[in-house]
């Protein structure tokens, strides 16, 4: 029987294995042989196109969709597969952040269910969903004529199922303790697994990182034979300001660890925006500009130095991230939204510093909802002085969660400093507290995971606000 809509697929490719949803893992969960299996069954549809391929703990998604809206504005059909979604798996799978028609992913999940259901497969345990959904990524970025694509890892980079591409270019964003249940307890392990994206004689850009992590990747790097160029030595960064519209900054081109010129020709001081908010923007932009030129490069592609930083400026302008740092106006006479997906010490800490380069004199209200396992604690230490009300909510069901533990803890833990706390559950009566609570002029955050980012923005869709 024949998947009849996009959903319903999306729905049957849920049905296996999703290691998103468990809070325990096996090692043989992660693996490339399974994935490697169908995509020769499928005659790797990756091949022939043009990747660069993204790794890191903050600021991936951001980067891979300023990467694929360069590309774009260059002129070329470019694929973005990138992971979580906020509200549909389409958002997964696009062209430069525009949704395929329905029938590429209804075509092209029957094609998957078809041969899973012809075939018998000879492993031990059935490919798991990220596994299928990167298979279907390209599928359609082959069937769909793209002739560049831009993908980003799941978890880690060296078993992730992303990992069986050569690319033009490999990126590592900046790393940080995450998911140290199956990536290591330090970052130099963590690091060691992101690196497995760096292949033999292919460049690597890095974000800035700590030493220690620097030191993972330029071991990985000469042992595959790959230049690593840390983006600071490449590019400097200037004049970031943000406001409610987005964030806009300076970007210079330097040299790189071999003291060659990035450019061909001289380049001056270039200014970029982006709907997008944080500081940390700047830098996401400059990773995906070098990204594409070093893998333009890598073909011997040459565009002239003003075309190539006018399309940047006109990709970087129009791209747009769902559920990070999002500001949304509610109307007149309604307080203003952030929605935002922080679930990390270290995000938490670049929006709060957001938020206070924006806040204005405003009333601001918290509604976090965070997933078991995470570090609430450190968390919201990073959110002190910052709230004058917190609601805890509860960020979807698809995982565990306890917000009644979160609850009893800042209750507690901000008394001192006559911060109410409140738990509302439902997250529609979180919102619509949190409406009243901040009053017209005021500023409502969400924050604490995708999937509590994706529970407000369905209360939007429905138009629940009151």
């Amino acid at each position: 029987m024949h998947i009849s809509s996009a959903e319903e697929g999306f729905e049957y490719l849920q049905s296996f294995t999703n290691l998103e949803k468990k809070t325990s893992f096996s090692e043989r969960e992660y693996r490339l042989d399974r994935v490697k299996y169908l995509s020769d069954k499928f005659d790797s549809p990756h091949n022939g196109i043009n990747l660069i391929h993204i790794a890191g703990s903050k600021g991936k998604g951001s980067t891979a969709l300023y990467a694929a809206s360069i590309l774009k504005a260059l002129g070329f059909k470019t694929g973005l597969y990138t992971s979580p979604h906020v509200l549909s798996f389409k958002e997964r799978i696009s062209l430069a952040g525009v949704f395929f028609g329905n029938r590429v992913y209804i075509k092209n999940i029957n094609l998957i269910k078809d041969f899973l259901e012809s075939e018998s497969i000879p492993f031990e345990s059935s490919p798991t969903t990220f596994e299928l959904l990167t298979l279907l990524a390209f599928l359609i970025f082959k069937h769909e004529k793209c002739s560049w694509a831009v993908i980003e890892t799941g978890i880690g980079g060296r078993l992730d199922a992303t990992n069986i591409i050569t690319p033009l270019c490999s990126v590592i964003t900046p790393i940080e303790l995450e998911h140290t249940e199956i990536l290591g307890a330090t970052l130099k392990e963590i690091a060691y697994e992101k690196a497995g994206i760096i292949k033999k004689n292919v460049p690597c850009i890095t974000a800035k990182q700590k030493p220690e992590v620097l030191e993972v990747l330029k071991n990985k790097a000469e042992k595959e034979y790959s230049t690593l160029t840390p983006i600071d030595k490449a590019i400097e960064i200037k004049d970031v300001l943000l406001n409610e519209k987005g964030t806009s900054f300076s970007l210079v081109f330097k040299v790189d660890n071999d003291n060659n010129i990035l450019l061909k020709e001289n380049v001056k001081q270039y200014k970029f925006k982006t709907k997008m908010l944080g500081t940390f923007q700047a830098e996401n932009s400059a990773l995906a500009m070098l990204s594409v030129k070093k893998a333009l490069e890598k073909i011997h592609v040459s565009i002239a130095t003003e075309k190539f930083f006018n399309n940047s400026k006109k990709g970087i302008a129009k791209a747009f991230a769902p559920g990070r740092i999002e500001y949304i106006s509610l109307g007149k006479n309604k307080p203003a939204l952030i929605i935002d997906s922080s679930h990390t010490e270290n995000s938490a800490e670049k929006l709060a510093e957001t938020i206070k380069s924006i806040k204005k004199e405003r009333n601001i209200i918290l509604i976090f909802g965070v997933l078991e396992g995470k570090d609430y604690k450190k968390i919201t230490e990073k959110f002190k002085n910052l709230f004058t009300e917190i609601i805890i909510s509860t960020p979807g069901y698809f995982k565990k969660s306890n917000p009644q533990a979160i609850y009893e803890y800042l209750k507690l833990e901000l008394s001192a400093i006559n911060v109410k706390v409140y738990i509302e559950k439902d997250p529609k009566d979180a919102f619509n507290s949190a409406m009243e609570k901040a009053g017209k002029n005021g500023l409502i955050v969400t924050t604490g995971s995708f999937y509590m980012a994706g529970e407000i923005k369905k209360i939007l869709l429905i138009g629940a606000v009151q």
